[in-house]
């Protein structure tokens, strides 16, 4: 971790918070729904605080209005958070079944952002630089398995969606399938390449197709701790992202 660099403070606060959930399994009644429900705080904090390190991590590709629409979208899904929280803690300590309602609609409330952030990030590669995905492992594999794991992460997320249907029908306790989970280490896992790598596979991939910008080396001196730009030696234009087809006039 660099010192002074927010993101990668926020990413190990990500790991950290979701650590403790899991661990519930050593303890037995009645420690284990209290103990359940306190890491699932952690937990559900940590879910919101990886969709704001993906929106910071390609923040610099965004229009003012997409950003507004990104993180007011994302503030608004916070009082379901509350909601669950205390929908687990009734469930798992109280016999309550509020969670049973509350459950379903959990991916809805956690994923879209991500799943966003995948696809956008995959447009924007293929926009800015113009190159395959069989051409952008080469030049840097390890950005190349950062983007299998952000793929790998929304199947399973998806998938957990489609459990959760399943679940219901033949009445097994919420939260109980894997797939969410899996969802969940394949995110931890992206961020962490990203966190290691995501600047320099960007320079070193627009060098390599323009090769008369600023190289790698030079782009990440100039730059230095302060600078949030992800991208200097490729060319402004061919970063900026498409005009929308109809901007409201209160977004612009």
């Amino acid at each position: 971790m660099k010192k002074g660099m927010l993101l990668h403070k926020l990413i190990v606060a990500e790991l950290a918070l979701a650590l403790g959930h899991g661990t519930f399994i050593f303890l037995h009644a009645p420690a284990y729904g209290w103990y359940l429900s306190f890491t699932a705080v952690g937990l559900t904090i940590s879910h919101s605080l990886h969709n704001l390190i993906a929106w910071m991590k390609i923040r610099g590709f965004f229009p003012p209005w997409g950003t507004r629409l990104y993180l007011i979208t994302l503030l608004a899904a916070q009082p379901y958070w509350v909601v669950e929280i205390y929908a687990n803690f009734s469930f798992f300590n109280r016999d309550q079944t509020l969670f049973t309602t509350t459950r379903p609609y959990e991916p809805l409330f956690r994923d879209p952002w991500w799943i966003f952030t995948t696809c956008f990030l995959l447009y924007i590669i293929q926009r800015g630089y113009g190159c395959s995905l069989v051409q952008l492992i080469r030049i840097s594999p390890r950005f190349g398995v950062m983007l299998l794991f952000m793929v790998i992460s929304v199947v399973f997320a998806i998938v957990d969606m489609c459990a959760i249907r399943v679940e219901n029908r033949l009445g097994y306790p919420p939260g109980m399938e894997p797939f969410w989970k899996l969802a969940f280490v394949f995110k931890c896992l992206s961020d962490t390449i990203i966190l290691d790598d995501f600047k320099g596979a960007l320079d070193r991939l627009g060098y390599h197709y323009h090769p008369d910008g600023v190289p790698p080396q030079e782009a990440t001196h100039a730059r230095g701790q302060s600078s949030n730009r992800l991208v200097d030696c490729v060319p402004e234009a061919s970063l900026k992202p498409p005009e929308p087809v109809c901007r409201p006039p209160d977004m612009v």
